[in-house]
């Protein structure tokens, strides 16, 4: 109709003096040019000088609304953003604005609000982040109050490269809305890993996270043992019959094959090995989990058909490795990790259980030695690292089926548990934001140097002999002296490298002309003094 002409042609009149000094209209019909109705605070306007129109990405992140705009004239949102880029992400390194947690910025009069979009709700640093952030604005003159609200990120799929989108697990529709997935493995059976793993899934539930944990040992089920809900029968989906629905106890879901009507009737599963995988694919693929936040996998010990099948099915996004001190338990974790590598899944943390107990006495005994999780911190420079006692109650709530954490909240092991749960979620976040960029590590022969090249700063370059002096494997170590000094005999002086391999994303593995072979973390290659 004409008078729908004229009111779209008013409308693109607007819009284009709006685009002349750097303001945008504030609605019309779908026929009206493509302006964004948002302003965007997270860069100056001078960025969109002579355009238009800004590009797409520069839409991104903080945004406030038409209303929140009115009056405020450009300058306050500036001095909110500005006290906000004083509170610092600890993982991270940024403030938060350059992050992107603040969302929603709104202005009216003397009232602020916003929200801090995290990347996920078992932040353990949220309630810092939410009582900083307010009371930093609250400092500014004009502000009479400060509502802040904390919510957190859905993870996207991320692209492919034939286009669209690159699903997670598409042969398994149960994990459509499970966001992280994390193995909690060991390579020797009875070094409390399902311990572990019922504990850290509890510990990461407290920190506000929707968690479920799966036990993936068909042969030798222990979730049913350890965590006993209300109802232990397995029943279908009320919102998808072909799916399974899980247990839930304490908030936490549950699917083990240990629940099912088959293994409660018949006992031990007698089955082979791709009957057993095939059955733990239909478990985890077909339990309607719904939306979680983290699912834990218990894995079975060693490294099965089950493993492969889980490696190559679901996408996991990291794996807490629990060993003992003894060598033997160090052997197989050694192989353990080296399966995760082959799979390319980084090792989150790194559980020493049972290394200690502390006598009535005040003394702390070692039975089994200082054990080898330093070795395996340098070795692979796993992040999170923690040990646990020898201690009876954890064993007796392990087989009463309440979880230790839920029963012992503040005590000394609770607070490990917490401890663990905090550096695993953090390290998923610095995975997530792209912060453990592996660096660039080069030979070049002709300058025989080995050049190391960061994500972020300048490039390193030293001898190849320097790096080999510093390996510091058992071999390399002189055995009459202390831990961590330099090996006795000195390496040839034209030794080079010949073979340079990743393992995971921690630390790579060199192959010397020498015949010795050396692991190196990134850390140490970008801290390396020659």
């Amino acid at each position: 109709p004409p008078q729908e002409m004229r009111r779209t042609a008013q409308i693109a009149a607007r819009a284009a003096r709006g685009a002349a000094v750097g303001r945008v209209p504030l609605g019309g019909p779908a026929t009206a040019p493509l302006v964004p109705r948002k302003r965007s605070l997270a860069t100056p306007s001078a960025r969109f000088a002579g355009s238009a129109r800004p590009p797409l990405n520069a839409w991104r992140g903080l945004s406030m609304s038409s209303k929140g705009l009115a009056g405020a004239d450009g300058g306050q949102e500036a001095e909110v953003l500005g006290k906000l880029r004083g509170v610092i992400d600890p993982d991270l390194k940024r403030d938060i604005v350059d992050c992107g947690f603040v969302k929603d910025l709104k202005i009216e009069g003397g009232k602020v609000s916003f929200m801090l979009k995290l990347t996920t709700p078992a932040c353990p640093v949220k309630e810092e982040f939410k009582k900083d952030s307010a009371s930093l604005v609250g400092e500014l003159s004009w502000v009479d109050s400060v509502d802040v609200t904390i919510s957190s990120r859905k993870r996207s799929h991320a692209p492919s490269a034939e286009g669209g989108d690159m699903k997670r697990n598409a042969g398994c529709p149960g994990l459509k809305d499970v966001q992280r997935i994390i193995a909690v493995s060991s390579g020797k059976g009875g070094v409390g890993k399902s311990t572990v793993a019922v504990n850290l899934a509890y510990s990461i539930s407290r920190l506000g996270g929707k968690v479920g944990i799966i036990d993936a040992d068909i042969f030798g089920p222990s979730l049913p043992t350890m965590v006993a809900p209300a109802n232990t029968r397995i029943s279908l989906s009320k919102e998808n019959e072909a799916m399974l629905a899980p247990l839930e106890h304490d908030g936490v879901k549950l699917m083990s094959y240990g629940y099912t009507a088959k293994a409660t009737k018949e006992g031990a599963a007698v089955m082979r090995g791709p009957m057993a995988s095939n059955t733990m694919h239909q478990l985890i693929a077909y339990t309607d989990w719904g939306h979680l936040d983290y699912l834990i996998i218990d894995m079975p010990p060693g490294t099965s058909d089950i493993h492969l099948t889980l490696g190559q099915e679901v996408s996991i996004d990291g794996a807490v490795i629990v060993t003992t001190p003894q060598r033997l338990s160090f052997v197989d974790v050694v192989k353990g990790i080296d399966m995760f590598d082959t799979m390319k899944v980084p090792i989150l943390g790194l559980v020493q259980n049972m290394a200690y107990f502390d006598c009535g006495c005040g003394k702390r005994h070692m039975p089994f030695g200082p054990g080898h999780g330093q070795k395996l911190i340098e070795l692979y420079g796993i992040p999170a690292a923690v040990s646990l006692p020898i201690q009876s109650d954890i064993s007796e709530h392990g087989d009463s089926g309440s979880p230790f954490v839920t029963e012992k909240e503040g005590t000394k092991v609770d607070q490990v548990y917490s401890e663990l749960a905090s550096g695993v979620v953090q390290q998923l976040s610095k995975l997530a934001a792209g912060q453990h960029d592996i660096p660039l590590v080069e030979f070049e022969p002709k300058a025989s140097i080995v050049k190391v090249t960061p994500s972020k700063g300048e490039a390193r370059s030293f001898s190849p002999k320097s790096l080999r002096d510093a390996c510091r494997c058992a071999g390399c170590q002189a055995t009459d002296k202390a831990p961590g000094t330099k090996r006795t005999v000195p390496a040839a002086a034209d030794v080079v490298p010949v073979d340079m391999s990743p393992k995971g994303r921690y630390a790579i593995n060199i192959d010397w002309s020498d015949g010795h072979s050396s692991i190196f973390t990134y850390a140490q290659l970008e801290s390396h003094q020659p």
